[in-house]
């Protein structure tokens, strides 16, 4: 049994309301007492696991009450070591073109990934060097005014965005981000404007975007 299918027997078995004995962990996935004394120590440390010892039951827990551990993996969300590193070679492949999209959402599953993984190798190592995706990468754009604009499309609050025409005038566009288009031609936006029919903009056009909650400066 891998270790990453141990880690989650382990998680299920001290779910269990009567938890799991050290006994029973080493019945049920047939190794060591040192080897499950190691994957306990692993979900501390390296995953903030919340697993406690209890004297006067006699067994293995997660702690209920959070005391234990600032954030702890979800139960389920777990991975073979192949399947991890084909997460992270996708999200690689994703960074080139998009960096900012995803990369705060994922960054702490990757973190993580990559301790599961250690210094393992795997077939699919370096394949991500070895794909040429060709898409546009992501136009210039403030860091500030592309989190209003993800931040708007997600939780779909309205924003004025001022646009840069070609010919240097620029004029604001109000209305509520809809849908955000990445193709080989580049990045565009949907704007959304009541009953009407949403606006395209062309993200490299975009100068500002200002959230409904901001003054423009």
């Amino acid at each position: 049994m891998e270790r990453t299918q141990r880690l989650a027997r382990i998680n299920a078995l001290v779910s269990r309301q009567d938890g799991a004995t050290m006994a029973q962990m080493m019945e049920d996935m047939k190794v060591s007492r040192a080897t499950i004394n190691r994957d306990l120590e692993y979900m501390r440390s390296q995953m903030n696991a919340p697993i406690v010892w209890d004297p006067y039951e006699g067994f293995y827990r997660l702690e209920r009450n959070g005391a234990v551990g600032p954030t702890y993996m979800l139960p389920g969300q777990w991975f073979t070591p192949a399947q991890a590193y084909a997460y992270l070679t996708l999200n690689n492949m994703v960074e080139k073109i998009a960096p900012k999209v995803l990369g705060p959402f994922l960054y702490p599953m990757r973190v993580l990934l990559k301790k599961m993984l250690g210094k393992a190798e795997f077939e699919l190592y370096g394949l991500d060097k070895k794909i040429e995706i060709d898409m546009p990468a992501m136009p210039a754009i403030g860091d500030l005014d592309f989190q209003n604009l993800t931040e708007a499309l997600l939780h779909e609050q309205p924003v004025r965005i001022v646009v840069r025409a070609p010919s240097g005038q620029e004029h604001t566009v109000a209305g509520t981000p809809v849908r955000l288009h990445i193709a080989a031609t580049g990045w565009r936006i949907e704007v959304g404007q009541g009953g009407a029919a949403p606006v395209t903009i062309d993200i490299a056009h975009i100068r500002k975007v200002i959230a409904a909650d901001e003054d423009e400066t």
